[in-house]
């Protein structure tokens, strides 16, 4: 037993770059903050347990000084994604052969994955932590049976043992809003997002989605439900990051925002009520709003939403077909976007190559779409295979293409320069600079350079 008085929590930066078109991971342009643990931060504040966020992407840290400075807390817990798992797993193994700490391990990398505990983790955490977080602290200060934790997987007598899963958060507006005072928000940006402004933060007003996409692993993580919080909740979210931190710009990070034109419209009618004045983005899905688009989006664009990411991934009917996504999304698509544009949003849509069924021709099929659907910002990326998914679960012992991973990296940089290099979309790209001379300051400022090669243009790395 012991007494738990203080938590870190630790973001370690990527190694791999298997999960973007070039080497560099661009945190000069883009860094966000890490939502997951300020969440964390709030439930164990309101138990009287201190705690701290180490971003290794705000501030640089070796092991030599992380090892020094864990010696402050009582536990630790990493947050882990695919391009992360070796990294993370190196340090819990060296940290343990030094200190005698409990270690966490916590993310998408953990579904499905109890190999952590191999690297002497103490316990794996899957899906939703702020519920299993309290077990846990009571189990180490002697209140909980480590049996009885859910949604956890642990070793017991050098067998793992995985927990039935934890009760998913049925109301969202119960939780505590997250504690963004651990790590200065002036460190995060994102100016890929034309347009941002900074104090900048992220925030959700949902957990899940409806679809069932085979790539993704959101359906495991949120426990295939799609739970939204209330509008006044939100809203008041955001008042608070209004006041307190003076924020400018909000990225909603919801797999798709809003859902329902209802809530939406109450959303932004009420937003539109606030004496301040801010810009924010949302994650869509090709059928939002399929009922009254124009009078939505206009009040969307009314209350300060600028900017609107697509993820369709392919727009060829059999790739669609075997990701289980619609086919008549790109239409649909193409519809939303046109509308969209005339109201003055940034549209920006992801395309995933490689995926199941993926030849040349069905690629090549989906760019073409792209240079014609009329976004604004297109992403192509190779297809990772996310632990946990349905393609990680159902293709393990199958192929998914024929094609190399060398052939889907030059379509995705062959597509992006020919997105990019067209007159149109220099011209627009242009009249949106000039009415936001600030942003395009900033971007000169943190590096042109990694913006290309975020999009292809150049390497950073041989």
């Amino acid at each position: 037993m012991r007494k738990i008085n203080k938590v870190g929590f630790i973001y370690l930066t990527p190694t791999s770059g298997e999960f973007q078109i070039t080497d560099d991971l661009g945190y000069d342009i883009q860094r966000r903050p890490q939502l997951g643990f300020q969440y964390l931060c709030s439930i164990l504040k309101k138990r009287g347990i201190e705690t701290d966020i180490l971003d290794q992407s705000v501030s640089f840290f070796n092991f030599d000084w992380l090892l020094e400075k864990i010696k402050e807390y009582d536990m630790i817990g990493f947050y882990c994604s695919d391009c992360q798992e070796a990294k993370v797993k190196t340090f819990c193994k060296r940290i343990k052969e030094n200190l005698d700490i409990p270690i966490l391990v916590g993310g998408p990398s953990t579904m499905k994955n109890p190999s952590f505990l191999d690297y002497q983790c103490d316990m794996v955490v899957h899906g939703e932590g702020e519920i299993t977080i309290q077990e846990i602290v009571d189990y180490y200060e002697g209140r909980k049976e480590i049996e009885k934790i859910k949604g956890i997987s642990y070793k017991k007598d050098n067998q793992i043992i995985t927990a039935d899963p934890q009760k998913i958060i049925e109301n969202l507006d119960e939780l505590p809003f997250p504690d963004r005072s651990k790590v200065d928000i002036k460190y995060y940006y994102d100016y890929l997002l034309f347009g941002m402004k900074v104090p900048y933060v992220t925030m959700i007003a949902s957990r899940g989605c409806v679809n069932r996409c085979t790539y993704c692993t959101s359906p495991r993580i949120w426990g295939h439900r799609y739970r939204r919080r209330g509008v006044d909740n939100v809203l008041a979210e955001v008042d608070e990051v209004v006041e307190k931190y003076n924020v400018k710009y909000i990225s909603f990070q919801d797999d798709m925002f809003g859902l329902t034109n209802d809530w939406i419209e109450d959303f932004c009618k009420k937003l539109i009520k606030r004496p301040y004045k801010l810009n924010w983005m949302v994650i869509l899905h090709p059928f939002s709003m399929r009922k009254d688009t124009e009078k939505i989006l206009g009040l969307m664009r009314k209350a300060g939403c600028n900017t609107l990411s697509f993820g369709l991934q392919s727009s060829h009917p059999t790739i669609l077909k075997n990701i289980n996504r619609h086919q008549s999304e790109p239409e649909q698509l193409e519809r939303i976007i046109s509308i969209a544009n005339k109201l003055g949003f940034v549209t920006a849509v992801g395309y995933i190559f490689g995926l199941p069924g993926d030849t040349k021709e069905t690629i090549e099929t989906t760019i073409d779409y792209s240079l014609d659907c009329g976004s604004l910002l297109a992403s192509y990326y190779k297809l990772s295979i996310l632990r946990g998914s349905d393609i990680d679960l159902d293709y393990k012992d199958k192929k998914l293409t024929n094609l190399t991973d060398e052939e889907i990296m030059a379509f995705a940089v062959k597509a992006t320069k020919k997105f990019y290099s067209r007159p149109k979309i220099i011209l627009r790209a242009g009249y949106i600079i000039a009415k936001n001379p600030r942003w395009f300051v900033k971007v000169l400022s943190k590096g042109l350079p990694s913006i290309l090669a975020r999009i292809g243009f150049i390497r950073t790395k041989e």
